[in-house]
């Protein structure tokens, strides 16, 4: 008899042990250790997915000619430096006759969102601008030939300007007092 109490009396204990302390020290405990590896695990792939691009796009930019890093960099700045782009504005219209003044720049309000994140690794730019512009009036004094060959000059400058607007002042000298209005682009 005590041959047959004895194995029951064991898978009691087992089923006890399993359903009092394994069970729920696995589901519960361990379960959420578990889940907080996984989590751990993916952000670590995540991290090293990112660094394998970052160091693929440093080796490309480093493949770069570094004159063409200065070319880009000059026709699509990261910033507006508003003295710089007065100067070398000056220094065209100097080279082509033409006296400056009384220069005003006008901030555009900017309407774009930021750019969305879709997936991770990946940046959507479609409902975004990644540009900033602003507007620069300046007036203008000289000749005809004078303003058409610094427009000219500007538009084969590398930096990137559009005309928004031309206003000729009518004079009896041949010596014309215009007011543009130039929209200069950069980078976010």
């Amino acid at each position: 008899m005590m041959s047959r109490i004895l194995p029951i009396f064991a898978v009691l204990i087992a089923f006890g042990l399993f359903f009092g302390y394994i069970n729920p020290t696995y589901s519960g405990e361990i379960a959420k250790i578990s889940a907080q590896i996984r989590e751990y695990d993916s952000a670590l792939a995540a991290a090293d997915q990112f660094a394998a691009k970052e160091n693929e796009l440093s080796q490309q930019q480093a493949s770069i000619n570094q004159d063409g890093l200065k070319r880009l960099e000059t026709f699509l700045p990261d910033g507006v430096d508003n003295v710089q782009l007065i100067l070398d504005l000056d220094a065209l219209a100097a080279r082509s006759g033409v006296q400056l003044s009384n220069f005003d720049i006008e901030q555009s309000a900017s309407t774009a969102s930021a750019p969305a994140m879709t997936e991770p690794g990946t940046l959507s730019l479609e409902t975004s601008n990644p540009t900033e512009s602003l507007r620069l009036s300046v007036s203008a004094t000289g000749t005809y030939q004078s303003f058409r060959t610094f427009l000219s000059a500007v538009e084969q400058s590398l930096r990137i300007l559009d005309v928004d607007e031309i206003t000729v002042t009518d004079s009896t000298t041949g010596v014309y007092t215009y007011t543009a209005t130039f929209r200069i682009y950069w980078l976010r």
